[in-house]
């Protein structure tokens, strides 16, 4: 797998969870063919339902949740949020982590942990007044990859971070779940996401991928080796605008690419 990138989180995590509510249309009510819906998750600090924001499948609803999952998950540390470790039906029983047994991360390190994912910074735009760039954005919305990669949203009022209270972010998500068809599930469904069902990844700083991590593969799995490649992948909701991408000429195809190279 890829782990999902973490710019922006704790601008994402400002957007008011009305906001994403305003956005889903899970019965395609207006008809475009997208049917985006909130993923409600089980937030462990208050115990309520909570629009999932993170990871693949939208299955964690906070930062802070999110860096703690990806503790025990990842690498077996256990935390207030996951005070047990994964159990398999191949390994022993996993007793949770109380006393001065644990749990293993304390909430200090946990929330320094989460501040520190929470700020990290999303890279400027290159060029975006280059007419290559600006024909390659209006390329994207033309053929309806603006529908779920939505460029622009605004953060609440009750931001937990000062700075990030009532802006408008530029992330190219909805960060809602869609069904992307047959030829991308997984097969593993997550809460209420079905195997294939993924949450719009953001497209902010896509185009320094290979510069960051080294490589240059996308989706989940890393199967996509290119940015042409990913939009090829797509299916199901997405279809169309997959089937548009692939009627444009070669060179407003270059243009929609060096516009995503530019994010």
């Amino acid at each position: 797998l890829v782990a999902p990138h973490m710019i922006g989180l704790g601008l994402l995590e400002a957007v008011p969870s009305a906001t994403l509510h305003a956005l889903a249309d899970p019965e395609d009510h207006d008809g475009d063919g997208i049917s985006g819906r909130v993923h409600l998750v089980r937030d462990r600090r208050t115990g309520e339902l909570a629009p999932g924001r993170f990871g693949w499948k939208a299955s964690q609803p906070t930062v802070e949740q999110q860096v703690a999952a990806a503790f025990v998950h990842d690498i077996g540390i256990t935390s207030s949020l996951f005070p047990e470790e994964p159990h398999t039906g191949g390994a022993p029983e996993q007793k949770p982590a109380t006393g001065s047994d644990g749990p293993e991360l304390d909430d200090l390190k946990l929330s320094r942990v989460t501040f520190y994912s929470q700020v990290l910074a999303v890279p400027a735009q290159r060029a975006p007044d280059e007419p290559e760039i600006r024909a390659g954005q209006e390329h994207f919305s033309a053929v309806g990859c603006a529908a779920c990669h939505l460029p622009a949203l605004r953060t609440g009022p009750e931001a937990v971070l000062s700075g990030y209270k009532s802006v408008e972010i530029r992330p190219y998500t909805d960060l809602l779940l869609h069904d992307l068809g047959a030829g991308l599930a997984d097969g593993r469904p997550e809460g209420d996401a079905s195997g294939s069902e993924w949450r719009t990844p953001p497209l902010w700083g896509v185009g320094l991928f290979d510069a960051v991590n080294g490589h240059s593969f996308y989706m989940h799995d890393g199967r996509a080796r290119s940015l042409e490649e990913a939009v090829l992948w797509h299916g199901g909701e997405a279809a169309r605008s997959r089937d548009a991408f692939m009627a444009l000429s070669a060179p407003q195809r270059h243009e929609l690419l060096a516009f995503l190279a530019s994010l």
